[in-house]
């Protein structure tokens, strides 16, 4: 999976955004209208779940100048070219627009007639996708924008970013439904950031599998203990993480205010499987959290604390394991595009430019 991104992802604002928007909107009119007719709409929902797919529309329109800023925008303007004719719809956008999902998939099922069953499925996979990024991997970047392209044929692709919103970072989380066997682990086709946070819980992971197995275990079979540790902790007690071993020595976790209400109502429903566990209304965050430092303090079974995410400095150092055939396609895609020669030829230099750095 690659998991970097080619710029750092800081929010930069402009007084020229809608010279930003203009252009763009310009520049990917014609280039996302060329790609289509080359390479088909399957492999353009396929692409938008690559970072490095996504990061060529933003470099080939200028929008990598905008940094973070610039995912908002694409979205945007995806949702003005992008319509169910050519096989595909986009849904979502920034904050409020995120949480319309489910009314416009509703719309979208009678464009494309999805029976009910597909459109829960559809559904089903925006909360969890949401749950996951926001719930199961805590590094710290809540989310404010999620966008969901869909397929005519039942398939799709997510993009999520969140913030930092003190010292203006952001970070984007790239999902797709093509060859996705788990939403609960190793999920993700790309999670891009402008650093790596020293310590994230990141129950996603493969080294997270024992934790996600306990996790299910304290609330269907051992309640009982879980009962003990939140009593004692809501009796002030303090307990700490002590005589850890290594990796996780330096490791420590505040212990979240929880209410019991929640992990009642979770026991009650005995979930399966730890997707189960974290799709039910009352997980959140702090629930997670608890059950995480129930399972260090009674069970000595740890998550990983590594961040998913690599920085732009690692992307580099890591660059001949990038997939980069999709520079090479939205560079033939620009040169079939219908766009005037000066900008043609510009763009086509950006994306040159982006292939060389990553080559060289």
């Amino acid at each position: 999976m690659y998991r970097s991104g080619l710029k750092d992802l800081e929010i930069h604002y402009t007084y020229k955004s809608r010279w930003y928007f203009e252009r763009a909107e310009k520049i990917l009119t014609a280039l996302v209208d060329s790609y289509l007719s080359l390479h088909g709409p399957k492999r353009f929902l396929r692409g938008l779940s690559s970072p490095i797919f996504f990061d060529a529309l933003s470099v080939a329109s200028f929008l990598d100048e905008l940094e973070g800023g610039a995912t908002t925008i694409m979205a945007t303007i995806f949702k003005n070219i992008i319509k169910p004719e050519i096989g595909l719809a986009v849904v979502g956008g920034k904050r409020i627009e995120g949480y319309r999902v489910p009314a416009e998939l509703d719309i979208i099922g009678r464009e494309f007639s999805f029976s009910s069953e597909k459109l829960e499925e559809l559904k089903y996979a925006s909360r969890m996708v949401a749950k996951v990024d926001n719930v199961a991997i805590q590094d710290g970047f809540p989310l404010y924008f999620h966008l969901m392209v869909v397929s005519n044929d039942g398939e799709w692709t997510i993009i999520q970013q969140g913030i930092k919103v003190l010292e203006g970072l952001v970070r984007r989380y790239h999902w797709t439904s093509i060859k996705l066997k788990s939403f609960v682990e190793e999920p993700h086709t790309g999670i891009i950031s402008a650093h790596r946070e020293k310590i994230v819980i990141d129950m996603t992971s493969m080294k997270s599998e024992d934790a996600r197995k306990i996790c299910v275990e304290l609330v269907t079979h051992d309640f009982k203990k879980l009962r003990r540790l939140h009593e004692n902790f809501s009796k002030g007690i303090q307990l700490r993480l002590t005589d850890l071993e290594e990796p996780h020595r330096n490791i420590q976790l505040e212990i979240p205010s929880i209410k019991w209400v929640y992990l009642q109502s979770l026991s009650k429903k005995q979930p399966r499987d730890f997707e189960e566990l974290l799709s039910h209304r009352g997980v959140g965050m702090q629930t997670l959290r608890f059950l995480v430092f129930a399972c260090i303090q009674l069970y000595q079974v740890y998550p990983s604390f590594e961040d998913p995410a690599l920085s732009f400095e690692e992307a580099y150092r890591l660059a001949e394991t990038l997939d980069d055939k999709w520079i090479y396609e939205v560079m033939d895609a620009l040169k079939e595009s219908s766009l005037e020669m000066f900008l043609k030829k510009v763009s086509y230099n950006r994306l040159y430019n982006l292939l060389y750095n990553i080559e060289s």
